[in-house]
């Protein structure tokens, strides 16, 4: 499942990983939901993947979710319930403030971050912006938290090569592919480390 708002390319995001799947010969099942994305609003992707025949719907239960996708802080903290007891979250460190709540009750970063790891038993956090910055494009972010999630699938580079090439727009695949392999490459780090 992949959460975030409008203008942050979750839905670009949620294609690449089916079509990395499409590519590695998975059945592959996607749904989205984005009403007011072009305003900032919530942007919901599911994507299912599994062996063929295996796929009958592209939405799980709630609390059935594998990996949880967080390009947002506050959007991750509203889908928590979707995730597996041992699922895992990989959570984009960015918290942006809904303009109708800049003066509620709204968590700040730290706050939000706490009350995710409350419920995750197993964290990845990737600072999307902070990796797009480093190959010198903002608009890379997502690309960045993708590569985060592809070091955790059973999905092979070639076939993520393929899918970042087909679907980022036309001239930004070799930028793309950069960030992509600053988050697959963060988080494989983080991994080897914690054994």
């Amino acid at each position: 499942m992949l959460v975030g708002v409008g203008g942050q390319g979750v839905l670009t995001a949620s294609e690449i990983i089916a079509q990395a799947c499409r590519h590695e010969g998975y059945d592959v099942k996607k749904s989205e939901v984005h009403g007011m994305a072009q305003r900032g609003g919530s942007v919901i992707s599911h994507v299912r993947y599994a062996e063929a025949g295996r796929v009958h719907a592209p939405v799980p239960a709630q609390g059935q979710v594998d990996i949880l996708v967080g390009f947002e802080l506050l959007e991750t903290l509203r889908a928590l319930g979707w995730l597996k007891v041992e699922g895992t979250a990989v959570v984009n460190m960015l918290l942006v403030t809904p303009p109708l709540a800049a003066g509620g009750a709204v968590p700040n970063r730290d706050e939000a971050v706490a009350r995710i790891r409350q419920h995750v038993q197993r964290l990845v956090s990737v600072k999307g912006e902070e990796l797009a910055h480093r190959v010198g494009n903002i608009r890379t972010a997502n690309t960045t938290v993708v590569g985060a999630t592809a070091a955790l699938m059973p999905v092979s580079v070639d076939s993520w090569q393929q899918a970042v090439a087909e679907v980022v727009p036309s001239g930004t695949g070799q930028i793309n592919w950069q960030a992509f392999e600053l988050g697959r490459d963060m988080t494989l780090n983080r991994e080897a480390n914690s054994k």
